[in-house]
């Protein structure tokens, strides 16, 4: 097994860079070798996929991967909070173009339930039991509401 110590320490900045980085570089290969490597040609692009690609790099990358608890715990938090924040702020916002012509509100409410549907993985909720409601119109479509009742616990009556 190949491993840390197999690497130079360029080679070991790149994958954190690419594995923890902030904006701009995490996940984006190319701008990690640029800035570890100096390499502002247009084979940077290239090189970052082939050093990518090599087995070592690879097993370094997934060792980054493995989360200690508090760091999980402490990430969980982290996204659960830029989740809420994302969500809130679409839910809500108008956005206006350089004319001033305000927005369709479409794709912002597309992110807010993508959020929503990230943040219902992290915190999955007992699914209650659901009732549909299906109000037929006169044309093509018509609308369905999903209406989720609380489970009723039974009491007991002396």
């Amino acid at each position: 097994m190949k491993n840390k110590n197999t690497l130079t320490d360029q080679e070991i900045l790149f994958c954190d860079l690419y594995a923890n980085g902030e904006a701009p570089y995490g996940g984006n290969a190319a701008k990690c070798y640029q800035e570890v490597f100096g390499d502002r040609t247009h084979r940077a692009k290239g090189l970052a996929i082939r050093m990518l690609a090599r087995p070592e790099i690879q097993e370094y990358l997934k060792s980054l991967d493995e989360l200690p608890y508090e760091e999980a715990k402490y990430m969980k938090t982290f996204l659960r909070e830029n989740l809420v924040s994302i969500i809130k702020e679409c839910a809500s916002a108008e956005y206006r173009d350089r004319k001033g012509t305000l927005q369709s509100p479409a794709a912002l409410r597309s992110v807010a339930v993508n959020a929503s549907k990230a943040l219902m993985d992290l915190y999955p909720v007992k699914e209650a039991h659901v009732s549909k409601i299906n109000i037929d119109g006169a044309g093509e479509g018509g609308i369905t509401f999903n209406v989720i009742m609380p489970e009723q616990s039974e009491t007991k009556q002396q």
